[in-house]
């Protein structure tokens, strides 16, 4: 099977060790283009304040009258008969779950992505920036940044940054802009900022029978939910893969997979919480979680909340019944192995391409084969379970949580249908004969000790800059004005070391595959791995070489390839893009734009230290893919499916043989009085 293994991009996944990071030092070419990126979106909101001569550039551009600088004159005309004719006003809200609103913005984005030149691009994107509604503006902008080839590896600044209303509570929104207008008494830390301390939503709300604010460092984590905005933003639903150069051979199982990682490590958390898996749900019954975002909109309407065991409002009905034919159809592929395309051709899925080919119709994405029958079970079931009202009109929406990606993760909701589809691929899963022994069992190697550092959990405080998503008064051309900043308590984990003794009977190149899964289940009960094989995530996977006779591998949790660390400030990397291009110091960059926060490679365990086991498996490599991404990096993979070797069960094995093996390790949280003392 050719399957390029994704895990990187799809969770808490670290594929190559740390030499194959591609660190390297911009030119002043590419330079400029970054900080003419970051000028883009500054203060998206107020384009003249952020710098009148940017305002006036961008004025003086005349998209009609240079129409002859776009590759496709079509879409820069369908752009302009769509732009004359009216669009979303600037102030309004944006989500690409709208038809109208996302046709609107993928005719801007396409205005962007076929500019002749970086120039245009960028005096296409200076007029927007002053005429267009600033939602459809960034993701258009967004999206074009990560497909045009003279942009490739631009830095994109943090949305968090930028739209601070989607990633903290209006009470803390509301103290940062009056102290951003008024001052505060004191200011604090080396460069004299201001900063306000923020709590999660639910420190507003009872906690003593909603057990699901348990887990809000996690599930409202900035970090967590800036990744999953650019999980969707690499392989957007809505972009056509042949037209714009997208992998279309894996975007389907990504999907899936991917969904099913973050899944699974959610239900880890849960359990350090002493919270059972997640139940399942039914249309035509009450929907159990309930979610109070505390949260508002940038222009001051309140994000929609759903009550907790609460039947669907009626004017969803509609999209039930449209969802419940949709998942029909879907169930009667995975049981017949066949997708039916709009071309009137059968497409059996239960070939090396058919998760792939499933997962396009689940997401109902531009490469769905019959997306009019299939349709898409992903935007209609956020539709129905946001419990957001009907727009009064085109232009007048209040989307949910689950409407916007950056809030998406926020709604525990998220997780339910998440898990409702990974059930739709496990039962694709298990309709496929299992790997027979000789698959996975590999005698020539032998794993001889597989061991762990003390792993430790804690909170530490981050402090993000948002001063690019505040209103200002009458700051003057350039003016920054005093730093405002959030400071907020989020889950870290020391970094630890795997140890591994590897025998190999002569010279080989091999992939190691490391899992972490639960040991027992909420009720403390042991979990039988044949059973249990769909709560393991894949925590690591690289490809190294071995040599006969004993091999020592010493494994950093650093040298995961697609984690990283805490993103820089704008600020701060603004500064250094200043310096690079105003004198001879050097400006590097790595190879990619974001990846799954390093700090929550681990769930967050027990202050006495909670069980979990670790699976590790290697296999020789007997083919390699290199996968390539403009957020994720690049690295290589051998040809193995997502998820092997457990992606299927062997119920009839009990995963021992000599290439593989088991490790129960403890998770240990501290707080910060224990985390002054050596461990």
């Amino acid at each position: 099977m050719t399957r390029l293994w994704l895990l990187g991009v799809l969770v808490c996944c670290g594929l190559i060790s740390a030499e194959y990071y591609t660190v390297k030092q911009a030119d002043k070419d590419f330079a400029l283009k970054q900080k003419k990126v970051y000028n883009l979106l500054y203060r998206v909101a107020q384009p003249a304040q952020a710098n009148r001569s940017w305002y006036e550039e961008g004025q003086q551009w005349n998209i009609e009258a240079n129409i002859n600088l776009y590759s496709n004159q079509d879409a820069a005309k369908n752009f302009l008969l769509l732009y004359k004719n009216g669009m979303l006003p600037r102030g309004e809200i944006f989500s690409v779950y709208y038809p109208q609103l996302l046709k609107e913005m993928e005719a801007l984005f396409k205005l962007f992505y076929y500019a002749n030149d970086f120039d245009t691009f960028y005096k296409t994107a200076l007029w927007a920036k002053n005429n267009l509604n600033e939602g459809q503006y960034c993701i258009a902008l967004y999206s074009a940044v990560l497909t045009r080839p003279d942009t490739k590896y631009i830095q994109l600044p943090p949305p968090y940054e930028m739209y601070p209303s989607l990633f903290f509570n209006s009470e803390v929104l509301e103290r940062a802009q009056h102290a951003k207008l008024f001052g505060i008494p004191k200011k604090q830390g080396e460069d004299k900022s201001y900063i306000i301390s923020a709590n999660y939503s639910g420190w507003y709300l009872n906690r003593e029978y909603y057990l699901e604010n348990k887990l809000n460092y996690f599930t409202e984590d900035i970090g967590l939910n800036t990744y999953y905005f650019f999980f969707r933003q690499a392989l957007p639903f809505w972009m056509e893969s042949k037209e714009f150069g997208l992998p279309s051979d894996y975007r389907g199982e990504e999907y899936l997979y991917g969904h099913k990682l973050l899944l699974n490590r959610y239900n880890l958390e849960r359990l350090s919480n002493d919270m059972p898996r997640i139940e399942d749900f039914d249309w035509q019954k009450t929907f159990y979680p309930g979610y109070y975002p505390t949260m508002t909109f940038h222009n001051g309407l309140p994000m929609p909340q759903r009550p907790a065991w609460s039947d669907f409002p009626h004017y969803k009905y509609r999209y039930i019944q449209d969802i419940m034919d949709k998942e029909s159809r879907i169930r009667s592929a995975i049981d017949s192995g066949f997708i039916f395309g709009n071309d009137s051709k059968k497409y059996n899925i239960y070939t090396d391409e058919g998760a792939n080919i499933l997962g396009n119709a689940i997401e109902g994405n531009a490469d769905s084969y019959n997306p009019n029958f299939y349709g898409s079970i992903d935007r209609l079931a956020r539709k129905i379970l946001g419990y957001n009202l009907e727009p009064a009109s085109k232009y007048q929406i209040i989307p949910s949580a689950l409407e916007m990606s950056p809030t998406s993760m926020r709604d525990p909701a998220f997780y339910r249908l998440y898990k409702r589809i990974c059930l739709l691929y496990y039962k694709y899963k298990l309709r496929q004969p299992p790997y027979s022994k000789e698959e996975i069992v590999y005698p020539n190697i032998k794993i001889e000790s597989f061991n762990v550092d003390k792993m430790i959990t804690y909170f530490d405080e981050f402090y993000t800059t948002i001063n690019n998503g505040l209103l200002n008064d009458d700051l003057k051309e350039g003016e920054v004005g005093p730093l405002i900043k959030i400071k907020q308590y989020r889950l870290n984990n020391k970094p630890f070391n795997f140890h591994i003794s590897v025998n190999a009977d002569k010279p080989m190149r091999v992939s190691i595959r490391i899992f972490l899964g639960p040991k027992y289940d909420a009720h403390r009960k042991p979990l039988e791995f044949p059973d249990g094989f769909k709560y393991f995530y894949e925590i690591d996977n690289w490809i190294t070489e071995l040599n006969p006779g004993m091999n020592k591998i010493l494994r950093s949790s650093q040298d995961c390839y697609f984690t990283i660390p805490d993103q820089e400030s704008s600020d701060k990397f603004y500064a250094k893009i200043l310096s690079s291009l105003d004198s001879n110091e050097p400006f590097t960059y790595y190879e990619r734009v974001f990846g799954f926060p390093e700090r929550l490679l681990l769930p967050k365990g027990k202050k006495e230290g909670m069980p979990f086991q670790f699976f590790i498996h290697i296999s020789p490599v007997t083919s390699e893919f290199t996968y390539s991404s403009r957020v994720w990096g690049q690295t290589k993979f051998d040809n193995k499916p997502f998820g092997f070797p457990i992606d299927k069960p062997l119920f009839d094995f009990k995963y021992d043989g000599p290439n593989m093996m088991f490790k129960d390790i403890l998770i240990y949280h501290k707080d910060e009085f224990d985390m002054n003392i050596s461990y």
